[in-house]
């Protein structure tokens, strides 16, 4: 089933070429991740959004039952946007990461890069012909995820901070979890000692899924990947079920050897 895209918003977002980025690189951890789409308002973009505005969007969001349901809902709030806000977010994450490493940095802003304008790109094909949205139920957590997106904006907006990027932040990662289901760190995306996100067969894989307990409205908990214990990337694709059958073992030998 596919959703048709209004002109006068496909004209709104294509305005400028999307740029790309298929370059593997680095990620300092979930919290990083965190601030990469929450900019702190040096840079402001052209969009313009009121608490009530974001609170009623996220309540449409959190309503939607199918993937084609929230494909529109996410799609007219985007409609406030356009290529622009895309570059002041990227443009914070720049400012934000002067002072990292040189050749970290070199590795990284590609892939914030890919992610911010991937995300945005992918929304834009899925609301024109080509290609089809095959249409299904949403993960149950959506109406979580919406009201968490709430209570954040709200949050940001009593303390006084422009909430247009960092609620773009969240419209993008709606779409990417929900609508695609697919993790919020993309895939590719390495960790410290030797860690990244990967798919496998129709499961992705994340060795900080789990561990985003301290980071305030955090995408983590919402997202469709399952946490990686790193057996993979560190011995092997086939780690894991090996681990597992040695812990079978190692159960039995207990239970019923002594």
């Amino acid at each position: 089933m596919t959703f048709r895209l209004s002109a006068w918003f496909s004209d709104r977002m294509g305005k400028k070429r999307i740029p790309s980025s298929h370059t593997p690189v680095a990620s300092p951890g979930p919290a990083m991740w965190e601030e990469i789409l929450a900019p702190a308002g040096r840079q402001r973009g052209g969009a313009c959004l009121s608490p009530a505005e974001a609170e009623e969007i996220a309540a449409a969001i959190g309503k939607a039952q199918t993937k084609l349901e929230l494909l529109r809902a996410i799609s007219g709030a985007a409609a406030r946007f356009s290529v622009t806000d895309l570059e002041a977010m990227m443009k914070n994450f720049e400012e934000k990461t002067r002072d990292l490493d040189p050749a970290y940095r070199r590795l990284l802003l590609p892939r914030i890069n890919e992610y911010i304008f991937g995300s945005y790109h992918a929304l834009m094909l899925l609301c024109t012909d080509d290609p089809a949205l095959e249409d299904g139920p949403v993960r149950p957590s959506l109406g979580a995820y919406a009201a968490m997106v709430q209570e954040a904006c709200r949050r940001r907006a009593q303390a006084g901070k422009p909430l247009e990027l960092y609620f773009l932040k969240y419209l993008l990662a709606a779409f990417t979890m929900y609508v695609l289901e697919q993790p919020a760190h993309p895939v590719g995306t390495p960790f410290p000692g030797g860690l990244a996100v990967y798919r496998e067969g129709d499961s992705y894989y994340c060795p900080v899924r789990d561990k985003s307990d301290d980071i305030a409205f955090s995408l983590c908990p919402f997202c469709p990947a399952r946490q990686d214990t790193g057996a993979r990337s560190l011995h092997g694709r086939d780690a894991d079920r090996r681990i597992e059958r040695l812990g079978t073992i190692e159960k039995s030998r207990r239970d019923y050897h002594g």
